[in-house]
């Protein structure tokens, strides 16, 4: 066996006991726990009507998780259905691309748009014989840096690291939030889930940079 085989065999080794002694003692990032119940009830042309609580099972199986869910209409009398997540465990963040689906409905069309500095998942999906505007996105929560500099380091790596980014599923670790807007697909539908967008996108911010700054 050449020398540089062997080395290379034996770093790996060595990588492998670092990793299997280490791995459990390292403390992984957390999302950020964001005041999701402090949303407000007026937003631009839109008041919120309806507020819906988080089913039981739902909340046992996201036990950190903090969920707002609402209606909120404007002064024409439109509706639209909002929902906004955050949690202290990253597994209780989902993604509507699973939850969604595995409640019945389907996917009739699949599009990613960016509005309002959001990256959304744009989609109209079907449930029994009604069609919806689904769209949802995870608003740019930076996770507390972990102490660690091997994590740290991989952490910093990972928010930069290229490559295209799909936002289906929490694949990075960029975000304590969800937020999903719903609305019938009748028409004006989609402009009123854009215009909808385009208003809560300030408060949304406005969250984050008020929690973010509590270390």
């Amino acid at each position: 066996m050449s020398t540089a085989r062997t080395t290379i065999i034996f770093m790996l080794l060595v990588i492998a006991g670092l990793v299997t002694y280490a791995g459990p003692r390292l403390q992984l990032p957390k999302p950020r726990l964001m005041p999701v119940k402090k949303l407000p009830r007026q937003i631009g042309d839109w008041t919120a009507v309806t507020d819906r609580k988080v089913a039981d099972d739902v909340q046992k199986a996201l036990p950190t998780a903090v969920i707002v869910d609402r209606d909120y209409r404007n002064s024409e009398g439109r509706t639209v259905s909002f929902l906004l997540l955050s949690a202290s465990e990253i597994r209780d963040i989902h993604s509507p691309s699973v939850c969604l689906p595995g409640s019945g409905w389907r996917t009739d069309t699949d599009n990613l748009v960016e509005r309002a500095g959001f990256r959304i998942t744009a989609r109209v999906m079907s449930i029994r014989d009604s069609r919806f505007h689904v769209w949802y996105w995870y608003p740019s929560v930076p996770f507390v840096e972990p102490k660690q500099p091997l994590v740290r380091m991989l952490y910093r790596w990972r928010l930069t690291a290229p490559g295209t980014y799909r936002p289906d599923t929490l694949a990075d670790l960029s975000s304590s939030m969800m937020a999903r807007v719903i609305a019938p697909d009748t028409p004006g539908a989609l402009k009123d889930v854009q215009a909808f967008v385009d208003a809560i996108a300030r408060p949304i911010n406005e969250m984050i940079s008020t929690a973010s700054q509590v270390r």
